[in-house]
């Protein structure tokens, strides 16, 4: 198959910079009685029984249980102003300069955001008229969550390698503030951004080597962005919210043994052993996530950036940003080898591994 893999990387952060402080404190004060470990109680658990995943998480968990910001200290926000698809726009023409390509040698682009604009419309076509592609371009807008990147380079290389396509834009941004009042927990946890990548052909032994993909549907009602306790259209405020929380505490505690799993099975189809991976690049859900993958894969020697502190979770824009972060800051080079993990609200989850440089 012809190697495929990333010309250059953007990424846009809004100007806004939102502290802990923002946040009255009685509605803080009230998270704290809220949450109480709702999902990691546990009472009439025999340790002996869970997986080390998930005793991990719960370890890693507990070193947070007394912090009702969950481990975010800071995060961006979009002004009043802004939408996602202009985020999208700076990135991916921050993308197409540090490759080398213009916006007319991009015969598709590939969008995914949790909060369009618009509904019920092709959200691709939007950053499309931003960046002024071509007509002939194929926009396609996915709804993958956070796990979008890694089906997006999947896409990429499948329309690259088949010839239907030279260049591939994937955008992808998180307006997710937009969605969270200041008396919801979930709101000190997301931020806003944007990240882009532009796929096209590189040399044999470069780009992506192997992409992973599971899926679990059974808990596709984890966590939504709707009306608590009615549907999306009906009346009321919309916000992220779990619609069952066994599903939540299943999704949540299983995320470490399913990154786990991904990445050494990535790894196997790659011929590659975990000693091998030079730069790791993890979601950013929570912020032990990388450090309970990372060690739990056994990518010892991999070199990580942690972003959740400052950004908190971007959705499908973290693993792309903290790529293009690592890229700046001299962490990758030609011919290092990468390894990602991340997961997506549906239920689906991937690793892939990557052979850096063009």
């Amino acid at each position: 198959m012809m190697a495929v893999g990333i010309l250059g990387m953007g990424t846009f952060l809004p100007p806004i910079v939102r502290g802990n402080d923002w946040w009255p404190a009685d509605a803080v004060m009230r998270w704290r009685d809220q949450m109480a470990h709702r999902a990691t109680r546990t009472e009439n658990i025999d340790a002996s029984t869970l997986s080390p995943g998930t005793r991990l998480t719960l370890e890693l968990m507990a070193e947070f249980a007394g912090d009702p910001f969950r481990g975010a200290i800071e995060r961006r926000v979009m002004p009043d102003d802004m939408t996602s698809s202009q985020m999208e726009a700076a990135a991916a023409r921050d993308a197409l300069a540090r490759a080398a390509v213009g916006p007319g040698d991009i015969d598709v682009i590939l969008a995914q955001t949790p909060c369009p604009e618009y509904l019920m419309v092709n959200h691709a076509c939007v950053a499309h008229r931003l960046l002024g592609l071509p007509q002939r371009c194929l926009a396609l807008s996915t709804e993958a969550a956070c796990n979008a990147f890694a089906l997006h380079a999947t896409l990429a290389r499948a329309l690259i390698a088949s010839g239907t396509a030279r260049h591939v834009l994937s955008v992808h941004s998180s307006a997710i503030t937009r969605v969270h009042g200041p008396a919801e927990p979930h709101s000190a946890w997301w931020g806003d951004g944007a990240a882009a990548a532009v796929f096209g052909k590189v040399p044999d032994g470069k780009g992506l080597l192997a992409a992973v993909h599971q899926t679990d549907g059974s808990v596709c009602d984890a966590l939504t962005l709707g009306v608590p306790g009615k549907q999306w259209w009906e009346d009321g405020e919309v916000t992220t919210h779990a619609v069952n929380r066994d599903s939540t505490r299943t999704m949540l505690l299983g995320m470490v043994d399913r990154g786990r799993g991904a990445i050494e099975a990535a790894l196997r189809c790659a011929d590659m052993e975990p000693a091998e991976v030079d730069f790791y690049a993890s979601h950013q859900s929570t912020p032990w996530l990388t450090r309970a993958t990372k060690a739990i894969a056994g990518l010892d020697r991999a070199s990580t950036i942690v972003t959740f502190p400052h950004l908190g979770n971007m959705n499908s824009v973290n693993v792309p940003y903290i790529l293009a972060r690592a890229d700046r800051e001299g962490l990758l080079h030609d011919g290092s080898v990468v390894a990602t993990f991340s997961g997506g609200l549906g239920e689906t989850w991937s690793s892939l591994v990557m052979r850096w440089g063009r």
